[in-house]
């Protein structure tokens, strides 16, 4: 797969479009289906935290790694050091995702740098997909011109997950590890454990594990059994 890995981040297993479920954010999920597809170039994923732009960044670079052109994956709130060396020579990549566009706002240098990559893949032809908690303008960023063309591809928002795409997610999850949720054990799941997706992802690891020492089914009296025993 030629996806380059950098600042030790692995992309997760689960990191996939088939894995993105529910209706809320539908949208988002077609518009990045678009960039891997290759008909489309340029696309902004905006939205609050946990409301799935990480994992649709990550699964487009995983698609397009796993079609055979080259992709790369930018956490920006991981960039402990000027962004400049990092990305020198990504403008050859076939797709770069760039996540929390954010946290270089304010930093001209880092502004600069990928607002050059940004006309560098341009050029190329090749794709920018790139997320943050709101569109471009809204960023505070200080070049206009990195938000204009952060902007170029239109933006699309990431909506938090409401409780049927949380419990769908939850049995999708569940079963890319092997293991078969009930629909009623989700619905608890969702209305007594944590609200947060990524909260729900923790309660996950927790079943996995209790249910590979029980060889249980995941019923609701097992979870709460092996909930009770964790806390």
């Amino acid at each position: 797969m030629p996806v380059q890995l950098i600042l030790g981040v692995q992309l997760p297993a689960s990191a996939t479009l088939e894995a993105f479920v529910g209706a809320t954010n539908a949208d988002a999920k077609a518009a990045v289906a678009e960039i891997v597809a290759g008909r489309s170039e340029r696309l902004f994923v905006a939205g609050p935290r946990s409301s799935g732009k990480t994992h649709l960044l990550q699964a487009a670079c995983r698609a397009i790694g796993d079609s055979g052109r080259r992709s790369v994956y930018l956490p920006l709130a991981q960039v402990a050091e000027p962004i400049g060396p990092l990305i020198e020579g990504l403008g050859d990549m076939d797709c770069v995702c760039v996540d929390d566009v954010d946290a270089i706002a304010g930093d001209r240098e880092a502004e600069i740098g990928l607002l050059g990559l940004s006309d560098q893949l341009r050029a190329r032809g090749s794709r920018l997909l790139a997320a943050g908690p709101t569109v471009p303008r809204e960023l505070g960023l200080e070049l206009d011109d990195l938000a204009s063309r952060l902007g170029w591809g239109g933006s699309v928002v990431c909506h938090p997950l409401d409780d049927a795409d949380k419990q769908a997610l939850l049995i999708r999850r569940a079963a890319q590890r092997g293991m078969d949720m009930p629909q009623a054990t989700a619905r608890w799941l969702v209305r007594h454990g944590d609200a947060d997706v990524p909260g729900l992802m923790k309660v996950l690891d927790t079943l996995d594990q209790a249910s590979l020492s029980a060889h249980r089914r995941l019923t609701i009296p097992f979870v709460k059994q092996a909930l009770g025993e964790s806390r």
